[in-house]
């Protein structure tokens, strides 16, 4: 069986850049807030009794001034983002250097909240797949561990997502599939485990050979 430790995670994503969600947000916001401020601007400037058109010709003039102005406050913002996110990035590095327990507190998190969101999905074997991953076999110290909530809570949530928008036709298919996947899971789960097992017992091994050479065998050995 491979192990995690020489591969990369399943489905691992890179975060989503700062600047994009900046730039992404404007965009989002543009239209509405366009709305709104050119028609305060045009109905507080407008004269009493003002027809149609001259309140077309107002709204016009405030949209090429707004359009620059929110343009111009859109590269600011997004620049802006660009330009701190790499501080953010070093403070969050050396948060997690100075707090070394930060990144198993997560991973023991991520499986919480992945195993809490699996099952809402039905199915018997989801079910008791879910239940043998909840069981008490993750070392969140370990940063093997750690890749697989990663990929864990990656899976969950995009099959749970899946299955909500899914069609009644297809959702059988999605739940094969997420099956299938959390099945993966747990046989990487128990690779490590299985792997840490010997281990232990190798070092348990080791060090009764140390303690018999140094002090001879035990009176009890023969009992």
């Amino acid at each position: 069986m491979n192990s995690v430790s020489v591969r990369p995670a399943l489905i691992a994503k890179a975060p989503i850049r700062a600047w994009r969600i900046v730039g992404g947000a404007f965009l989002h916001f543009a239209v509405p807030v366009y709305v709104v401020t050119v028609a305060v601007a045009t109905l507080f400037t407008a004269p009493a009794g003002a027809p149609l058109g001259e309140l077309a010709r107002l709204a016009l003039g405030y949209s090429g001034w707004f359009l620059a102005g929110y343009a111009a406050l859109a590269l600011a913002g997004t620049l802006t983002a660009a330009a701190l996110e790499p501080l953010i990035g070093v403070r969050r590095r050396g948060r997690d250097a100075t707090d070394p327990g930060r990144a198993a507190i997560d991973s023991r998190m991520r499986v919480t909240r992945a195993l809490a969101e699996a099952r809402s999905l039905p199915g018997a074997d989801l079910r008791q797949l879910v239940d043998m991953l909840a069981q008490p076999r993750w070392d969140h110290d370990d940063e093997r561990y750690q890749a697989l909530s990663r990929d864990l809570a990656q899976v969950v949530h995009a099959m749970a997502v899946a299955n909500d928008t899914a069609s009644t036709e297809s959702r059988s298919d999605i739940l094969a599939l997420a099956t299938r996947s959390l099945q993966r899971i747990e046989e990487m789960l128990s690779g490590l485990r299985a792997e840490q097992s010997r281990l232990d017992h190798g070092d348990a091994r080791a060090i009764a050979r140390y303690v018999e050479n140094r002090y001879g065998p035990s009176d009890f050995a023969g009992s």
